[in-house]
């Protein structure tokens, strides 16, 4: 505050000085200019030089604040600034058009000053002078008035209007206005651009193009409340959790299942069931779903069978206290010696397990032995990751719950690296899966649930297909939940979902694209930037019996507002904006650290240690020990 205060005064003495100065040079006087001259002259009652002066000498110093202010109030300063220029230009040019035409050059300001104050005596010189200002402004005014003509043409919107937003565009689209729930998207002007609302935001940003920098760190300084979000290599929890922990006020988490020295805090996919015995068969329906997907290519009888046993063994975990409730857990049953017999003798000689466990486990036992172990086969490969000691461990307990999210303050970070991706994408998918399904249970009272979530979900087209989100993504606004849906390429996409399911994503209304380097997102982004009309001049030449003919005309062509190679060649710190019903934005990457972002980096949190526990495998003698004793 007080460094703005000295720069204020600084700036306002700078101004007395530059004023005095104009008013002593027009006076013809030759003192020395001092801030207080100014005042000397309002006593001799040079009222309307002063104010003149004054305004004149000011007006660099609010055109300059104006431009350090950014935004809108920069581009409007440039607007400004240029018609100053444009009538200071055509001012002088109507000066020097009267000294060639009437011969009477002037040697100095006082002799123009003198002039101008002789003009009312006689009409004649004051006709000629209004004549040659007249003739200069609109020479130099007629090339600006041209190219506004010919942007405003009617027939250069036949075929097309698209261009890029000035700034009166960008702040009618509310680019430039903050909000508590604002997303930063950009910066233009020199100031961040926003979404604002409950909107989605699509982003395409090859690795390494910068989204993590100027999207992702950017974000989780600046929301204020809840975020789920993808951390590839941990790089955002350690910029960003000690901050949002101490400044924020958050909780955080960081669940990093691989994390080479199991530091991670634990999240188990089964913890989310309801210990209501009336409830807790629908909670097991919409695990088994994520966890074992219909398959389009596949036979649905596998499916179907796996997601029974599924059922059967998690009803048997609920059951059992002395045995986790967990995926690894369950992987273990299966794979343990004569899975088959450990299960046929657990179905005839117990009766206090759950109904539905009989059904599904009977099912199961009715199938032919080859039948039998195709499905068991079938179901193990969905548990397969689950044999990583550090997994298991990871997911033993829940450290965290999703139901808390709209409760209060919380930041969990879902960290993995970039070798690790696809070997946890199926229980990265289970993760979000059920997040979406808690956020969408019901509509949130803003009383209880006063916190609205932001899921920012990097390496989106590496994660298996999540059904849910797909379903809801134009719904989750009433539940306020919004979304950074970050692609690499569109085609990944396409590999999980097809062309229509996409739209679902696609289609959403705010989009941010960095430069690519693949040809067919160059052209989808090419097609969504659409076309404008172009005014093309053409020119035939013929021969006929009275001589060779020339031909000239004009005709429309609808171009691309920018070309697929012209995308690919988007340099790497500039980014495009793209909003439904507004004009693309051509702008710059938020750099965070290039930004007074860069004070707020406070140090990483610690992460607790999980122990490893590597589990022995135990041989049952069949025959000679009675199964039902080693349960």
């Amino acid at each position: 505050m007080a460094k703005k205060i000295i720069i204020t005064m600084v700036c306002l003495l700078m101004a007395l000085e530059l004023a005095s100065f104009i008013s002593l040079w027009g006076l013809g006087l030759s003192n020395t200019p001092y801030p207080w001259s100014l005042f000397v002259l309002l006593r001799f009652r040079y009222y309307g030089l002063c104010a003149g002066a004054l305004l004149f000498a000011s007006l660099p110093f609010i055109l300059a604040a104006c431009y350090l202010k950014g935004g809108f109030i920069r581009w409007l300063s440039g607007i400004v600034l240029f018609c100053l220029v444009l009538s200071v230009t055509a001012l002088l040019v109507g000066v020097f058009l009267y000294q060639w035409w009437s011969q009477e050059p002037f040697n100095n300001a006082s002799e123009f000053i003198a002039f101008l104050q002789a003009l009312s005596e006689d009409p004649e010189p004051l006709r000629r002078f209004i004549g040659c200002e007249l003739a200069g402004f609109f020479l130099v005014f007629a090339i600006p008035m041209h190219a506004l003509f010919e942007r405003f043409r009617p027939g250069n919107k036949v075929l097309g209007n698209a261009h890029f937003a000035n700034g009166y565009e960008i702040q009618k689209a509310d680019f430039f206005k903050k909000k508590e729930e604002s997303l930063i998207i950009g910066k233009k002007y020199g100031v961040p651009l926003y979404s604002n609302g409950f909107e989605h935001v699509l982003v395409f940003a090859p690795s390494g193009s910068g989204k993590t920098r100027s999207i992702a760190i950017p974000n989780l300084f600046n929301y204020p409340y809840s975020v789920v979000c993808n951390d590839v290599k941990l790089t955002l929890f350690e910029t960003t959790s000690g901050y949002r922990q101490k400044v924020l006020g958050h909780e955080c988490f960081c669940f990093a299942p691989t994390h080479p020295e199991g530091r991670t805090h634990r999240f188990n996919p089964l913890s989310s069931i309801s210990k209501d015995v009336n409830h807790r068969m629908t909670d097991i329906q919409r695990t088994a779903h994520i966890l074992i997907p219909d398959n389009p290519k596949g036979d649905v009888i596998w499916t179907q069978a796996s997601r029974k046993l599924f059922k059967c063994l998690t009803l048997y975990l609920l059951d059992t206290p002395e045995r986790p409730t967990t995926l690894g857990e369950m992987n273990r049953l299966i794979k343990q010696q004569q899975f088959d017999v450990w299960l046929q003798d657990l179905l005839d000689n117990t009766d206090h397990l759950d109904p539905e466990f009989y059904r599904n486990g009977y099912s199961y036992i009715n199938n032919h032995e080859k039948t039998r172990s195709s499905i068991l086969e079938s179901f193990s490969g969905y548990l397969e990751l689950f044999d990583d000691p550090f997994i298991d461990a990871a997911t033993s307990a829940s450290d965290f719950d999703f139901k808390d999210l709209r409760r209060k303050k919380m930041t969990i970070y879902v960290g993995f690296t970039d070798d690790d991706m696809e070997r946890l994408a199926p229980l990265l998918t289970l993760f979000w899966q059920q997040l979406i399904s808690a956020m969408i249970r019901e509509i949130p009272d803003p009383k209880k649930e006063p916190y609205p979530l932001l899921c920012l979900i990097d390496e989106f087209s590496s994660l298996g297909r999540i059904e849910r989100l797909r379903r809801s993504l134009k719904l989750l606004r009433e539940y306020r939940v919004r979304c950074i849906l970050m692609f690499q390429y569109i085609a990944q996409t396409y590999e999980k979902y097809s062309q229509d399911e996409a739209k679902a994503f696609t289609n959403i209304k705010t989009k941010v694209a960095f430069t690519t380097e693949d040809l067919g997102d160059a052209e989808f982004i090419s097609k969504m930037l659409g076309t404008k009309t172009q005014r093309v001049a053409n020119e035939s030449t013929s021969l006929q019996a009275q001589g060779i003919c020339n031909s000239h005309g004009k005709n429309y062509q609808a171009v691309p507002l920018m070309r697929p190679e012209a995308i690919m060649k988007i340099p790497a710190e500039n980014t495009l904006i793209m909003r439904s019903g507004f004009p693309s934005v051509k702008a710059s990457q938020f750099i965070w650290y290039k930004e007074t972002m860069q004070n707020l980096e406070q140090p990483a949190l610690n992460l607790p240690i999980n122990k490893i526990d590597r589990i022995d495998f135990k041989r049952k003698v069949v025959g000679s020990v009675n199964l039902s004793e080693l349960l």
